[in-house]
């Protein structure tokens, strides 16, 4: 189990670096677009386009972090009455059941990225293939499931994992 634990831990840091990066190229592209046009009057065409396919990549990625780390948004009210033994089944059960919805838009992300419709367009200001821009969502999608698969297998095994 530690080796699992470890490529968990070595994906985790992959994405969370992946997501600064993005977090960082959006946040220069946005104000270098501010300054072109405000102040220059010469809007920078691609930079809009470039930001939102970067808060793509970024929500994406960024909850394959987000559920690693336990941050999702749940809602617990009822859990949280429960009893402790209780609180760890249903905790299980929603994990087993995280795990399958997953795999299930995984393989429909996959599809979705290689659709005709998808491969053969390019974005209108950067040119990029949009299947390009539409991989963040099965690559985060593949992510989150390695994590909650993981997740899964340390509460099989008893193993707590720090987050």
């Amino acid at each position: 189990m530690p080796y699992l634990n470890k490529a968990g831990q070595i994906l985790d840091k992959l994405a969370r670096w992946l997501v600064q990066i993005t977090v960082a190229v959006m946040a220069i592209t946005v104000t270098f677009q501010v300054i072109w046009r405000y102040f220059l009057k010469n809007p920078i065409i691609w930079a809009e386009e470039l930001a939102r396919y970067g808060l793509v990549w970024m929500t994406f990625i960024g909850a394959a972090v987000a559920l690693k780390t336990g941050q999702l948004a749940c809602v617990d009210l009822l859990v949280s009455k429960l009893p402790h033994r209780w609180q760890k089944g249903i905790s299980f059960i929603v994990t087993i059941v995280n795990s399958l919805l997953l795999a299930f838009l995984l393989y429909y992300s996959i599809q979705m990225v290689n659709l005709p419709s998808v491969t053969n367009q390019k974005s209108p200001a950067l040119r990029l293939p949009m299947n390009y821009v539409y991989l963040g969502i099965p690559l985060g999608m593949g992510l989150m499931l390695i994590q909650s698969l993981l997740q899964l297998v340390n509460s099989i095994s008893g193993n707590e994992v720090d987050k």
